[in-house]
């Protein structure tokens, strides 16, 4: 073969990259960074396009990922991304990692802040870690900062926590999954985004009704969350029509007009910068192309922040209110600013009668204000409470307001 003007050894390639021969030779020896030539003679040659792959392995790992996490990535689909693909994808999982950080930062000032205002003879106590004892706050208050630092691997348990009290109680027999997919009416022959797919639950229940013309790409911003979509669907009727990608709705990873159509499920009121990403979703979508929007109202699940604020009458209901976010009263003014026309809104009928008090409990420990309230002590009085209600009225009614926004591009 004939030697390129751009290849260089081994030992030129880390001097331009600025690590040592050990680095390049560790990661190709675990598969990350195979030379580009290897001679009979066993002499490794690179290009300086290995230089793109060098830098995002090195970029992946200062941001904390595992050498089995980086080679999923570096190996996804089993094909090279392109260049600028390759650096937003880097993009999503830093900004994924600082959003992270930002809130276990946060958890950890407000239990400071928390612990600093503790009775002072508490905290000055002559007993040695006396302020710590059983009783006190202190510990459960270290153990929401374990919850929270633990947030980032528990979303895929917390989503199908709340999927199942939704499928085992509410009363619409036809459930949310179905309804959706059935909202979904665009052509034989068109490409579809999902932004936030989670774990893959609205095409793993419509498998075999995904039409055969239909190019699927789903997204979340969650690495784990996008292995347990694929994961769930490689075994299903059409594995080979879905293709899986993270990605930050703010900054979507695909040139302009590449949709027919885009999926954001319970999604939106998540997304800060949300004019910014519903300006993305515009610009991907092609001329005539359909945005389905579904969300929830004011009152949905409006018992839950009772319980809460029962428990804890400093809880602040506002804090988990996504529909004060994007929701079914102001959804509509949100995707007209964004320049949406056509816009409808079509609402699901629904409810739960709760006769099991232990699913109710699960499912609250996974919302934002259930993470930040319930500490040990207060998941034993809710159950109680909850049992008690039970016990009395025979179910718990819990109100459900849910629907979907079809919006369309100009």
């Amino acid at each position: 073969m004939q030697m390129r003007g751009d290849w260089m050894t081994a030992g030129q390639f880390a001097d331009k990259a600025g690590v040592t021969k050990r680095t390049v030779r560790f990661y190709d020896n675990v598969g990350l960074l195979n030379p580009s030539l290897r001679t009979d003679s066993g002499h490794r040659y690179y290009t300086s396009q290995d230089l793109a792959r060098l830098q995002r392995i090195l970029t992946l790992k200062y941001i904390g990922l595992t050498i089995e996490e980086i080679g999923r990535i570096i190996h996804r689909d089993g094909h090279e991304e392109d260049l600028k693909e390759s650096l937003r994808v880097q993009s999503t999982i830093i900004g994924q990692k600082m959003e992270h950080l930002r809130l276990v930062q946060k958890t950890v000032k407000e239990t400071l802040s928390l612990l600093e205002s503790l009775d002072h003879s508490e905290r000055e106590s002559p007993v040695p870690g006396a302020e710590y004892g059983e009783s006190s706050p202190a510990w459960e208050l270290f153990a929401s900062i374990i919850r929270i630092v633990n947030q980032e691997y528990e979303s895929a348990f917390n989503l199908q926590t709340r999927i199942r009290l939704h499928d085992e109680f509410s009363v619409n027999p036809y459930k949310w999954h179905q309804w959706l997919f059935d909202q979904l009416i665009v052509p034989e022959n068109s490409t579809i985004l999902e932004l936030g797919c989670g774990d893959g639950a609205l095409w793993k229940r419509n498998a075999d009704r995904v039409p055969e013309g239909w190019d699927v790409t789903l997204t979340d911003l969650s690495e784990g969350m996008i292995h347990d979509a694929k994961e769930g669907l490689q075994h299903q009727v059409l594995p080979n029509k879905f293709r899986f990608i993270p990605t930050d709705a703010r900054s979507i990873p695909f040139p302009d007009a590449s949709f027919d159509a885009v999926l954001a499920n319970h999604m939106l009121y998540h997304v800060s910068e949300r004019h910014q990403c519903l300006k993305e979703i515009r610009r991907v979508l092609k001329p005539g192309g359909m945005l389905f929007a579904s969300t929830m109202g004011k009152s949905h699940m409006n018992e839950v922040k009772g319980f809460l604020s029962e428990l804890n009458p400093n809880y602040d209901t506002g804090r988990q209110d996504f529909a004060c976010e994007f929701g079914l009263e102001n959804g509509e003014d949100q995707l007209d600013a964004a320049g949406f026309v056509d816009i409808r809104l079509q609402r699901y009928e629904d409810a739960m009668l709760v006769t099991d008090a232990k699913p109710l409990v699960a499912y609250i420990r996974t919302t934002p204000g259930g993470r930040e309230n319930l500490t040990d002590s207060r998941l034993t009085k809710l159950e109680a409470i909850l049992n008690e209600l039970i016990g009395s009225d025979g179910a718990i009614h819990i109100t459900k307001e849910v629907g979907l926004f079809v919006a369309f591009r100009k």
